[in-house]
């Protein structure tokens, strides 16, 4: 498991200690021996899944110490330890926190904390002090999509099975399945059977078809006996093709039965799985605010 952010601190500027010019990526290496990582431990990636937390926490580490200035960049990519880095290190220290930095640094503490008092960050938890400021956002963001998601499922159930029906078709054609609402054709009921709801064309040419289920569950979970008769319905239609979705949970055994349909391929979508996938697809939702992420652009800096 990599440590978290505010254990990389002390480590990073001990490699500098040797007075040396160092990489980003040969300290990465360096924290992955100190820490013993693992193959699995170096290649996790933070929750956006945009980067690896070795890189993260080892970039934001070089980022905390040169706002410090525990350590410098004599060109780009490179770091290298300063005077007051080195005096710091011989002092005996044995452990660096964003806490002391802030307590010690007024320029650390104006960077982080808007202050340059060192009571600044008296607010700021332990728990906040040992995550990157790109961790924080990233939990931040999942906690307000958890939210959503949940409201969303429950805005969902209200609603008649028709619109649920209709949902489906508009959250297949966003996810690129039937090319549009006009011609993916809207799911419609299909007489005297109680295994379908509806038909959609698997790409814009229709050279296949999907065969779903939508039901709204208010209460409750889809059952074996469902996606039995789900796998009746689809072989009665020599579908090799279908997806159940359902505003509830699939049972162990429906979700076993599904498994073990032979001939066809069905995939189930469960609540949790529906709002995640209307979220990523803009259905129901609309956008309130936008934060841009920015960094340099090194090639714009290389443009001789």
């Amino acid at each position: 498991m990599v440590p978290t952010f505010d254990k990389f601190l002390f480590p990073v500027l001990s490699v500098l200690k040797d007075g040396q010019e160092h990489s980003l990526r040969s300290i990465m290496d360096d924290m992955a021996r100190v820490f013993s990582l693992s193959e699995a431990d170096v290649a996790e990636r933070v929750s956006s899944g945009s980067e690896t937390k070795l890189h993260n926490r080892t970039q934001w580490a070089t980022t905390y110490l040169g706002k410090a200035g525990l350590l410098h960049r004599p060109k780009r990519g490179v770091n290298m330890i300063t005077s007051e880095g080195k005096r710091l290190m011989d002092s005996g220290i044995t452990e660096i926190t964003p806490k002391y930095l802030g307590e010690h640094y007024p320029s650390f503490a104006v960077f982080a904390y808007g202050y340059k008092d060192k009571n600044s960050q008296d607010n700021t938890t332990t728990d906040e002090q040992a995550k990157t400021p790109s961790e924080v956002m990233d939990e931040a963001f999942s906690e307000i999509n958890a939210t959503l998601a949940s409201d969303l499922l429950d805005h969902v159930k209200t609603q008649s099975p028709k619109f649920f029906e209709q949902l489906v078709v508009k959250l297949l054609v966003a996810m690129g399945y039937g090319g549009s609402l006009d011609n993916a054709g809207v799911v419609t009921q299909i007489s005297h059977d109680d295994g379908i709801d509806g038909i959609i064309k698997e790409d814009k040419l229709g050279l296949d078809s999907i065969y779903i289920q939508a039901k709204r569950y208010t209460t409750g979970s889809v059952q074996k006996t469902d996606i039995q008769k789900f796998i009746g319905a689809l072989t009665e239609q020599g579908a090799s093709k279908g997806v159940f979705i359902t505003t509830a949970s699939f049972s162990s055994g429906a979700i076993e039965t599904s498994k073990k349909a032979s001939g066809v391929k069905i995939v189930l979508i469960d609540g949790d799985m529906l709002t995640k996938l209307m979220i990523e697809n803009n259905i129901g939702v609309s956008t309130r605010q936008t934060y841009e992420i920015k960094r340099i652009d090194t090639d714009f800096f290389n443009e001789e």
